[in-house]
């Protein structure tokens, strides 16, 4: 019998599996994809790195994925992103004033949130942000940090966020650097985990190659997997852990990359830019992302859902830089790749945000269920959602706990 069965081959799957073995435990991955990563992919786009899910080193300084980045031969790119009021507006820097008035407007709207949270006041963040000419901005950028519009996303959970101050980007994809700390770990690829059985002093997971069992589990599947009962549990769930996935559910978030030789793109370096400041309904853009030859369309909230469910994802980000740039670039684009994370049925969404009124569900779903049972993830963290740091920060917590456990049971 194994010591540790761990459901998912993500960060945080990969997290707790690298620290249980570390303290010479036996352990098994059960993996559903045929890859590791699970939202942290990259693929090649005609010879450029593309990361279609996570991106950035947030934390960078203090994030193990830094150094991990580093020692499996990755490049780590210091540069921080020109995101906030430095951000262009199409083709065009704002000036100096509007650039002001717009990091003072965010600056505000972010004082009105954290207030809120301070005063431990759960509700929208929609309800104490002013409905002024800065909003529709304020709005887009909630669909992009954290996949739903402002009307659903808590001012608790926002208010608890860690400001990141260091957000590094890795040259060859930060999804490169997670497949690669996988390699030669004990993972069991296409191997979706239909039940687990925790009724006894052990635990059996029955999976769709055959049954295993273990004497613990930790489960990192998504809160929306779980939420949706891909996987059956006896016996159930705890009502509160139950309720703390759907409170949890994960926003939809996309990307479109548009594949070009180098100098057909404008500028110089990576460059960042909104495709309107007057509308929620608008793509970010990415120049050379992590310096990669490519332009990055990124979409959000219900915008970005819609678009994913009508197949016009890369439609809309042409046109859109067409009326921005002109037809002239958009007909020098040699392939593009489009994600599909709200229907990728191992993901069902990009990352989790509470609802208002449920931002304390985090910490009940990084409660054990059982002291042989677990679950853990991006979702499970207070400060640090939505981020591989946050995820391996779970990983790294639930098998610590469960080391405890080990030891003290025969």
């Amino acid at each position: 019998m194994l010591d540790v069965i761990i459901i998912g081959a993500g960060a945080a799957g990969l997290a707790a599996a690298r620290a249980l073995l570390a303290a010479g435990r036996s352990v098994r991955v059960l993996e559903a994809r045929a890859r590791a990563g699970g939202r942290a992919v990259t693929t090649d786009v005609q010879g450029a790195a593309a990361d279609l899910g996570a991106a950035w080193l947030h934390f960078a300084r203090e994030n193990p994925w830094t150094a991990l980045a580093r020692e499996h031969g990755c490049t780590v790119l210091e540069d921080e992103p020109n995101w906030g009021g430095a951000t262009w507006v199409g083709d065009q820097p704002l000036s100096a004033e509007a650039q002001q008035q717009a990091s003072a407007a965010y600056l505000r709207n972010h004082a009105l949130v954290e207030a809120a949270a301070a005063a431990g006041h759960d509700v929208p963040v929609s309800t104490v942000i002013p409905d002024d000419e800065f909003r529709p901005r304020f709005d887009a950028v909630m669909t992009w940090a954290v996949g739903r519009p402002s009307e659903q996303v808590s001012t608790l959970d926002l208010g608890r966020y860690a400001d990141s101050h260091d957000n590094w980007s890795v040259a060859e994809g930060l999804g490169t650097v997670v497949s690669r700390v996988a390699q030669g770990l004990p993972v069991s690829y296409n191997t979706p985990v239909t039940h687990i059985d925790h009724s006894g002093t052990g635990v059996v997971v029955h999976t769709a190659n055959g049954t295993l069992s273990a004497r613990a589990v930790i489960c990192t599947l998504p809160t929306s997997v779980l939420a949706r009962g891909a996987v059956r549990f006896t016996p159930e769930l705890p009502p509160g852990h139950l309720q703390a996935l759907h409170d949890l559910p994960l926003g939809v978030c996309n990307k479109v990359f548009f594949r070009y030789a180098d100098s057909d793109l404008p500028g110089q370096g990576t460059q960042h830019s909104v495709g309107s400041i007057r509308t929620v309904r608008t793509a970010s853009y990415c120049i050379r992302p992590a310096g990669q030859p490519l332009l990055m369309a990124y979409f959000g909230g219900d915008l970005s859902a819609e678009l994913e469910a009508s197949g016009q994802l890369a439609a809309f980000a042409r046109e859109q830089l067409t009326s921005l740039y002109g037809a002239d670039l958009v007909s020098r684009i040699q392939g593009e790749v489009v994600t599909g994370w709200g229907g990728d049925p191992w993901a069902l969404g990009s990352y989790s945000a509470a609802r208002p009124g449920r931002a304390d569900a985090r910490a009940v779903l990084a409660r054990p269920v059982t002291p042989q049972l677990l679950l853990a993830g991006e979702a499970c963290s207070a400060t640090h959602y939505g981020t591989l740091y946050g995820a391996a920060q779970s990983g790294q917590s639930a098998a610590q706990q469960l080391l405890h456990t080990l030891q003290d049971t025969p």
